[in-house]
Order: structure tokens, then C-alpha cells, then sequence
């Protein structure tokens, strides 16, 4: 009754391969539009099956017995006195080139994989689509996995329940196979299908029309005079992109405005219902959609489903095992760890679960309308608190040996790993500090303290801040968490160039610290007043501080990044003083240090202390050279504020050689990344060296000329810019 919108990609492929294989199965989430994408299929093959086409749905059958007699039903075969339904079947489709299409079948799993297995067997010219949670598990069985509709159109949203605006570092970059990061934000079509099943198992990307073009279609059908607005992406992007949750928002329109329904789309399963919804009884909600999967999983894969539910976003097997099974292992009924596995690869086979392999880790994700549900099926078992505080544990737990093991050789590793982790981290994070209950404010001003380094070095400098503030208005217990947590919001707040908090935050931290004889935390306390006295010009000062925090890291502090950290905050001025040998012989030692623990992230600091050194010597290949290490490596951990000030040094570099154009565009690049991570760096960050080099290609260039070299660089987008600042010959300019 209503048109069909998009998969164009997806028919031709599922066309090609009946061209190859005798069954396809398409599998998928409920309300993933697996039955009207069969349809579609049989419809545009009919012309190629002379021998006919049927359609059978199969959701109101429940005796395998009745299998038989129901395809013969489509079929109008009537019954023969002493002779099976399958006989009849046989009998009829032989000779035949013909196509059936079984729609929901996967209550009946085992009667139906028995039933198309004889029928394949005996009419070679028979070609079947299944429709299901779950494979047949038959040999030659070819799997499509129906993905749900892709969302058109980019936009961010603000952090979870924070109100605050997005920033760059919301766009959580991933990894690809050479090990560069990617921004999500970037324009690229999503992996459709998990490649993975037995037989032969096939995927394709997205098509142009999608969820945004389907939710507008029906809006417009309900609505007369619909316009549809930006918001209309968001809401489809929190509808997952399913199909049946998208009509049955649009049906809402009647009664709701769009941001009326984005205000109630937490609580989705009240929503989304609809009883003029043209469709089968089981597809009138999405309650119904969704429960009818979790009435085919068996007790022990319900139960997993509710537990894994308290995964914010993907999650590996370790996890599933340690937060999912019961604790107590003598338990009689229950959860076991060693039953989790392969729960979980029913659950993928059921379509519950979502596996994504990369090649380098395996990880299993919810969509959150099957999420929400397990989360309502978990309250209703009594296990909601019990399952949270084992996640909650879990990540604290993992923070706490990501801080203690990110100096040194791991740290792409620990960055990647982090990275994927983060919904899961923030989700504890925003559990711990939404409540009243003050243990739970320890919890997370414990979490978002040693995530100190995640914040500085990973390109998070905003959105740590914010978490460290919540965490400190709620919980001033003095002791280690306390402090770690006032210098790192410190470090953070200075480089977001509100100096004034900085400095309380600083001086804080020390007496804390100091009370605590905590010797870490005092020499980052240190380290954070140095930073924010030189932002005020005070020089000198700023030298005997880091000495000072130095001295407190070799007696007794952080003897890693804590010491190669004031290392290379000495170096940096004294090389502002004029002093260069005495910053050579630091970073020297900083490098040694640096080495023998295997850390990059500060390593590259001092490159890019090092090209300074270099531009005042005046030889701009060397400053060239430490600039483009220390931005690579910086560029690896995505570390924001370290790619900004290479930038600059890399610019200068580049107009020290002649190189106007390509000067301009990196500062344009520097100030992209500056402003879309949250930062404020000018000042004694770039030394004067942004505002020199601006003027000099400025004044070779033309204003018109520099402007168009300078927007180009912004206009390149954080991937694209970064990838022309690292390569070593500009091809454009002919160097």
C-alpha cells in the first residue's frame, strides 16, 4: 500500500545472487524491512521465473507438521489422498523454473531448513528466499545481511544529557588498516553486512535514498503541506535507521511535531505503535516487532540479551564474559562465563547481535531500539543495579590500567583501544555523576582522573574538562583522585585559555597535594602553574617551576610522563630564552627517557621543540623534518593541541623556504584544528611564530591570494588537511 524507498543496491545484489546461489537467506533485526525487501526481489524477478513466484509468510505458523500444507496453501495445490504435501509439492515444481519467498520462518528453524533442503534436492530449477532472524544452516545457503537504511545527511549531536555543543573530539575517529585515524564525520558509506556466515555471505554499501527519504515520504502521505527540517537526520539516526520505527514515527506526525517526538524518543517503545499501520499484527509496534525475537531466543540467550544490554556501544567478548556472567560460579542456574560465547554467536545468528570484524579485533554492538528493550527486560529481572555496577567496575578497572600503562610502548594501542571503548567509559562516567549518591561521585571522580592522559594526548581536551568539573562540583574528598583530577582539569583549562581557573585548579591541586605527600601529583600541580605563568609572560618564573616540578618528579614523583613532561617544558623555555644548548641537553635526556619507557606522545612534544630550536638557527629543512615527526606522531593519538603547535612550526618551516602557498594553507589547516578541538593556543604556544609567518606570506602572496591559500587549507577538513601537511613533496607547488 505505501511505495519502497531506497535499496536499489541491495535488490540488484540479492538478484545477483539467486543468479548463483539456490537459497538466499536474508537475515536482520526485526523491523529491518527483510520481508518487504524479499518482496521487492520476487516482484522484479518474475519475468525470469515462467514458472511462477509465491510468496508464503510463515509468522502465524506454529506446528512444523503444517509447513508442507501451508506452501501448498500459496500455492493452491489441493491435498491427494494418500500422497504427503511434499510429494504434491514436488510433483508440481518439477520441470518448473519457479522462485518461492518464505517470510519469517525462524520459529520453525529446524522443520523449515528440513523442508527447503527436500525441495532443493528434488527440483534443480527452484530457487528460494528465506526471510529470518536466524540461517537455515544448509549447505550452498548464501546469506544477506539487510542492514538498516543508511542516514542522509551530517550533523552532530551535543554529548550525552551535558548540553553542551559538539566538538571535533566528539567525532571519534576510528582506525583503519594502515593505522591512521579516520573521522567518523567524514563522508563515507558505512559497512553494510558483517561478511561472516556459513556458506557464502555477501554485502554491499548503502544507497543514496534512505532513512531521512523514507521518514519524509510517509510524513508527507500523513501531513499534507510537510517540510521536512535538519532535525529529521538526528531522529532517524536515534531510530537506528530501521525502517518499521521510522513509518511508525512518521504515523506520530498526526498528533506530534517532529522535536515533540526527539523529546519522547527515550522512552521509543510508548511511541512507536500504531494500529492503522498497514502491516502484519507483529509489525503494529515496535514492542511486538522487537519481543517477537526475544519469544524465539531461548531463557539463558533472553538473559544475555537484558545483561549486554549496559553496553553503550560495541564491546568485545572479554567484556561480555567478565560483566554478563554471574560472579558467584556455583551458582546452579544462571549465567556462566564459559556459556557467554557461544550465547553470544546465537545471538549473532539470531540478528540480536551485531558482529564487526576488523581485521585486528572482533566487537559485537546492539542497535539501541534492541538494546532498550533488553534494558526494560533487565528491570523487569531485578538485575538493572547489579548488571550497571559490574560495567561500571569493568571500566573502572580499565581506566585504571590504561593510566598505569599508557607510558610506554602501547600507546597507539592503548589510544585505539580507548577510542572504541569511550561510549562505554562516558556511560559510566555520566551513571557515576547523575545520581546522589556520593559513593558513586567517588567512582567518578576516580574514572574521569586517570582518563588524564586519554583527555590530553587523545584529542578530548573539551569533553575531558567538562567531565573533571562535574566530577570535582560533586566530590572534594582529599586524597589521590582529588588531586590527580584538580591538575588535570588544570592542564585542560589552560589550554582552553582560561587562565584565571587554571591557576586556582593548580594551586589547589598543591595544597592537596602537598597535605597528602603526594609527590605526583605536586609535580604536575607544578607543571600546570609553569604552563599558565608563561601564558602570562612570566618567563623566568615559568623555567624555575619546571625545573622545580623536575626535581619533584626525580625524588619521588611520576618518573615517566610526569618527568619527560617538565623535561620538555625546561627546553621549551630555554629555548625561549635564548639558551639552546642547555634545551638541547634537555631534550636530549627527554629523549633517553622517553625511550627506554617507549612512549611517542611526548617524544614528539620534543620534536616539535626541537623544530623550534631549529627555526631559530634558521635551518628550516631540520625544522621541517622535527616539525612533520612530531606532527605524525601527534597525528597518531589524534593529540590535538600537539598537532596545532607542529602546525604552526610547520608553516614556519615552509615559509622559510620560499613555500608562501603552502605556508598559508597550513596555517589555515593549524587553525581548523585549533578551533574545532575547543583549544586557545595563541601566545607563548606558537612564540610569535604564527603571527610572523602570516605576515611574511601575507605580504609575498597578496591579501587575496593568502585569504584563498588559507581557506582552502580550513576548507580541506581535519583528514584531508592533516594527509597534505604530512606528505613531503607538494606536487601543486612543484617542491
Amino acid at each position: 500500500m505505501t511505495s519502497f524507498v531506497g535499496r536499489r543496491d541491495e535488490t540488484a545484489h540479492i538478484v545477483r545472487m539467486l543468479e548463483e546461489s539456490r537459497l538466499v537467506t536474508l537475515t536482520g533485526v526485526g523491523g529491518v524491512g527483510k520481508t518487504r525487501l524479499a518482496l521487492r526481489v520476487a516482484r522484479n524477478l518474475q519475468a525470469r521465473f515462467p514458472g511462477g513466484v509465491w510468496f508464503v509468510e510463515l509468522s502465524s505458523l506454529r506446528e512444523p507438521e503444517l509447513l508442507g500444507h501451508a506452501v501448498c496453501s500459496v500455492l493452491r495445490l489441493a491435498q491427494q489422498a494418500g500422497r504427503s504435501q511434499m510429494a504434491v509439492l514436488e510433483e508440481f515444481l518439477s520441470g518448473r523454473r519457479s522462485l518461492i519467498v518464505l517470510d519469517t520462518f525462524e520459529h520453525l528453524v529446524d522443520g523449515c531448513a528440513a523442508m527447503v533442503g527436500t525441495l532443493l534436492r528434488a527440483v534443480p530449477d527452484l530457487r528460494i528466499v528465506v526471510t529470518s532472524r536466524s540461517m537455515l544452516g544448509l549447505d550452498g545457503e548464501s546469506c544477506f545481511q539487510v542492514e538498516p537504511l543508511p542516514v542522509e545527511g551530517r550533523y552532530r549531536s551535543a554529548g550525552p544529557s551535558t548540553g553542551r555543543p559538539a566538538e571535533v573530539g566528539d567525532e571519534r575517529p576510528a582506525v583503519v588498516g594502515d593505522g591512521r585515524p579516520v573521522m567518523v564525520g567524514d563522508e563515507r558509506p558505512a559497512v553494510v553486512g558483517d561478511g561472516r556466515a556459513a556458506g557464502r555471505s555477501t554485502s554491499v554499501g548503502p544507497v543514496q535514498e534512505g532513512a531521512v527519504a523514507l521518514f519524509a515520504e510517509r510524513a508527507a502521505s500523513l501531513v499534507p503541506g510537510f517540510v521536512p527540517t535538519p532535525e529529521i537526520a538526528l531522529l532517524c539516526q536515534r531510530l537506528d535507521g530501521i525502517p518499521l520505527a521510522i513509518e511508525l514515527a512518521a504515523v506520530r506526525l498526526r498528533t506530534l511535531s517532529v522535536e515533540q517526538i526527539m523529546g519522547r524518543i527515550d522512552h521509543r517503545f510508548d511511541l512507536l505503535w500504531s494500529e492503522n499501520l498497514a502491516g502484519l499484527p507483529r509489525h503494529q509496534t515496535m514492542r511486538t516487532a522487537i519481543g517477537w525475537s526475544h519469544e524465539l531466543c531461548e531463557p539463558l540467550e533472553r538473559l544475555l540479551w537484558a545483561r549486554l544490554s549496559v553496553f553503550a556501544g560495541d564491546f568485545d567478548l572479554e567484556a561480555a564474559q567478565a560483566i554478563c556472567a554471574d560472579p558467584d560460579m556455583n551458582v546452579e542456574t544462571g549465567l556462566h562465563r564459559a556459556q557467554v560465547e557461544d550465547l553470544l554467536i546465537a545471538l549473532v545468528e539470531k540478528s540480536i547481535v551485531r558482529r564487526d570484524d576488523t581485521g585486528k579485533a572482533i566487537r559485537f554492538r546492539m542497535l539501541d531500539t534492541v538494546r532498550e528493550y533488553g534494558i526494560e527486560w533487565l528491570r523487569e529481572l531485578g538485575q538493572y543495579a547489579s548488571a550497571r555496577r559490574r560495567h561500571r567496575d569493568y571500566y573502572l578497572d580499565l581506566a585504571r590500567r590504561f593510566d598505569h600503562e599508557w607510558f610506554g610502548p602501547g600507546q597507539v594501542a592503548w589510544y585505539v583501544r580507548m577510542n572504541r571503548e569511550f561510549p562505554n567509559l562516558r556511560s559510566v562516567l555520566d551513571l557515576c555523576l547523575s545520581g546522589p549518591d556520593p559513593a558513586e561521585h567517588a567512582v567518578g571522580l576516580e574514572m574521569a582522573g586517570r582518563l588524564a592522559y586519554f583527555w590530553m594526548a587523545c584529542g578530548f581536551i573539551a569533553e575531558g574538562r567538562h567531565y573533571l568539573q562535574r566530577a570535582l562540583s560533586l566530590c572534594h574528598i582529599p586524597g589521590t583522585s582529588l588531586s590527580r583530577a584538580l591538575w588535570a582539569c588544570a592542564w585542560l583549562t589552560d589550554f582552553q585559555g582560561d587562565l584565571d581557573e587554571a591557576n586556582d585548579l593548580a594551586t589547589e591541586c598543591l595544597s592537596q597535594a602537598f597535605a597528602q605527600n603526594d609527590g605526583a601529583s605536586t609535580g604536575w600541580g607544578i607543571v600546570c602553574c609553569a604552563n599558565t605563568g608563561l601564558r602570562w609572560g612570566y618567563v623566568s618564573e615559568a623555567l624555575a617551576m619546571y625545573e622545580r616540578a623536575r626535581g619533584t618528579h626525580e625524588e619521588g614523583g611520576d618518573r615517566g610522563a610526569g618527568l619527560a613532561y617538565a623535561l620538555a617544558g625546561q627546553a621549551y623555555v630555554l629555548t625561549r630564552l635564548g639558551r639552546q644548548e642547555e634545551a638541547l641537553s634537555c631534550l636530549r635526556q627527554q629523549a633517553s627517557l622517553c625511550g627506554s619507557w617507549g612512549d611517542v606522545w611526548l617524544q614528539s612534544t620534543g620534536d616539535w621543540v626541537r623544530s623550534i630550536i631549529e627555526l631559530d638557527r634558521g635551518d628550516f629543512f631540520s625544522a621541517d623534518r622535527f616539525a612533520r615527526t612530531s606532527l605524525r606522531a601527534k597525528y597518531l593519538l589524534h593529540d590535538s593541541a600537539g598537532m596545532a603547535v607542529a602546525l604552526v612550526s610547520l608553516s614556519c618551516a615552509a615559509a622559510g623556504l620560499g613555500e608562501m602557498v603552502r605556508a598559508a594553507r597550513l596555517l589555515g589547516i593549524g587553525d581548523l584544528v585549533e578551533q574545532g578541538s575547543g583549544l586557545l593556543l595563541a601566545g607563548p604556544y606558537s612564540d610569535g611564530l604564527r603571527e610572523e609567518t602570516k605576515s611574511r606570506a601575507r605580504a609575498v602572496l597578496g591579501d587575496q591570494a593568502f585569504e584563498a591559500a588559507f581557506g582552502r587549507g580550513r576548507a580541506l577538513g581535519i583528514e584531508g588537511s592533516l594527509a597534505y601537511a604530512l606528505i613531503e613533496d607538494d606536487p601543486e607547488l612543484g617542491c
